[in-house]
């Protein structure tokens, strides 16, 4: 993948998210995954706790507008702590959703190609995501033609309880 090669679809401006946006940002967040296993709306506590977060750094946001409407955003961030941990040099790409209205075109692709650029900019060494590997989008084998390659998985199990 060249990632040199790709270029933002017709229509749309990849920009920062100015302060006042970062709650459009979020509720077209909210729109792109409302369909997803276990996805729930931020409420307004969850959502000031959040700006409030470390992890919560929008100038390592990627965000797609069409106009002045959000059409698709990667949340980035670099966990300094993790890093400095673990001895290394990773940032993250998450939260990475289009809407509805605007899937199909490359955005996605493109928001991606961005944040992992950015973040080569800041000196990172690697770029990590997580995702529902059933996900009905399919976004794992978007991931794996991206380059990311599945290091960790995680399962999760239910089991219903009889009514009594």
């Amino acid at each position: 993948l060249n990632l040199s090669q790709l270029k933002t679809p017709n229509g749309f401006t990849i920009r920062k998210a100015k302060p006042n946006e970062y709650r459009k940002v979020i509720q077209a967040n909210d729109e792109a995954f409302q369909d997803l296993w276990g996805y729930s709306p931020k409420t307004e506590a969850q959502f000031q706790m959040w700006e409030q977060d470390r992890l919560f750094q929008p100038e390592c946001w990627q965000v797609a507008w069409n106009e002045d409407e959000v059409a698709g955003m990667v949340l980035g961030f670099i966990d300094e702590e993790e890093n400095s941990f673990f001895h290394r040099k990773r940032g993250y790409t998450e939260e990475i959703a289009v809407r509805r209205p605007w899937r199909r075109k490359g955005l996605a692709r493109q928001l991606l190609t961005e944040s992992i650029r950015m973040f080569n900019e800041k000196g990172m060494q690697e770029t990590a995501l997580s995702v529902d590997s059933h996900n009905q989008s399919g976004a794992y084998s978007f991931y794996l033609e991206m380059g990311y390659k599945p290091i960790r998985e995680f399962c999760y199990y239910r089991k219903p309880l009889p009514v009594e």
